[in-house]
């Protein structure tokens, strides 16, 4: 982009961001608010500006240039929204040199536009990578880059985190039905880097239960289904809570779409590398393990004690003082309460025969049930 600039346009709204449904409301309120303010004989356009192919690109820009350059002939205002602009998405076609040259050109456009026009642009999903946008922060009104969802809430309770679960508390306060504590983190966690399907699956959940009815961390389990990076899986949810009959019905829901174990026994090893170290520092006296898991004081002082002892703060399931507090005093530790230490190890062996079944091409579904069977039919 040139650095002299003539003109600059009467309003210049720029949102941007990977969670598409926080980038369409801003975009939606700045387009109302500045066609308001155009009035009533302002002439309005939105153009879609998404590309599927890089041949796109140059028709977009053709059609974005003369929008801003045509005005009126009565001489009144004019708010164009470029919408859904994914040419910064880190895909093959936004790389393409073709696309960031049209994308630069634009970008131009924007900076010289007549006073007489308004403009919105919202860009998503957005490479963090990616800075064209920059270009144009100096000259815009509001310039707006949303917080990217962490993969998993426990390992970042960022802004967007934080922001997902208060819209869901409200949400379902405002649908009239209860919920237990922890359903919203774990609605987020499971769905968490969509706002869109974070609010869909809450009303479906909502939906579910019936006026008055309670949701719980079971249903949202059951109800909604992962997205993204999510790693909930429901059989482990199950196993954690030693519900035998919940295990079972998860395991033949687990089974109709896929054929292999690998991926719910990946899962479970992890987790049980967790609670063995959880049971051991309990059964030390370090702290008290209810089936509400461990109160977040006592297991900050057992990590004082013992952190250095577990080696490096980088996150891992072998060191259980890496993760993230909240997620393991609250989610995870309450398994540990159902389990002696005897019987975390034997299940951690028993995952390492399962490995062992599906890499000699046995029957992986039925090793997987003689797994859950031994280890929650019977206490000891």
């Amino acid at each position: 982009m040139t650095s002299e600039i003539k003109w600059v346009p009467e309003f210049l709204a720029v949102i941007s961001g990977k969670d598409e449904f926080l980038v369409e409301e801003d975009a939606v309120k700045f387009y109302r608010e500045a066609v308001k303010k155009a009035g009533s004989d302002a002439d309005t356009q939105i153009i879609s500006a998404q590309i599927t192919r890089v041949e796109d690109a140059p028709y977009i820009e053709r059609e974005f240039s003369e929008a801003i350059a045509t005005l009126s002939m009565f001489g009144g205002k004019k708010v164009v929204w470029l919408r859904n602009l994914n040419w910064m998405a880190g895909t093959k076609q936004s790389e393409s040199p073709e696309v960031k040259e049209s994308l630069a050109h634009m970008l131009d456009l924007v900076a010289k536009s007549n006073e007489m026009v308004s403009i919105i642009i919202s860009a998503a999903p957005l490479d963090g990578r990616r800075k064209d946008l920059q270009v144009l922060k100096s000259i815009a009104n509001e310039f707006i880059v949303h917080s990217f969802a962490a993969p998993k809430p426990w390992e970042n309770q960022g802004e967007q985190t934080v922001m997902q679960i208060a819209r869901v508390t409200a949400l379902l306060k405002k649908l009239g039905v209860k919920f237990e504590s922890d359903v919203p983190e774990v609605l987020v966690g499971r769905v968490g880097q969509s706002t869109r399907m974070v609010l869909t699956e809450a009303e479906k959940l909502a939906i579910y239960v019936g006026p008055g009815g309670t949701i719980k961390a079971r249903d949202v389990l059951f109800v909604v289904p992962p997205f993204g990076e999510g790693e909930f899986f429901e059989p482990i949810e199950a196993f954690a809570a030693r519900d035998l009959t919940w295990a079972l019905e998860s395991l033949d829901r687990y089974f109709f779409n896929e054929t292999s174990c690998r991926p719910l026994i990946a899962a479970l090893h992890n987790r049980l590398r967790l609670l063995i170290q959880i049971r051991s520092l309990a059964d030390s006296g370090d702290f008290k393990l209810t089936s509400s898991g461990i109160a977040k004081a006592q297991f900050e002082v057992a990590a004082g004690r013992h952190g250095a002892t577990f080696g490096s703060a980088a996150k891992s399931s072998a060191n259980v003082f890496s993760q993230n507090p909240w997620y393991l005093t609250t989610q995870v530790a309450p398994a540990a309460f159902h389990y002696t230490l005897s019987e975390l190890i034997d299940l951690q062996l028993a995952c390492t025969e399962c490995f062992d079944i599906s890499n000699s091409g046995g029957d992986d579904e039925v090793a997987l049930r003689a797994l859950f069977l031994r280890a929650l039919a019977v206490r000891r």
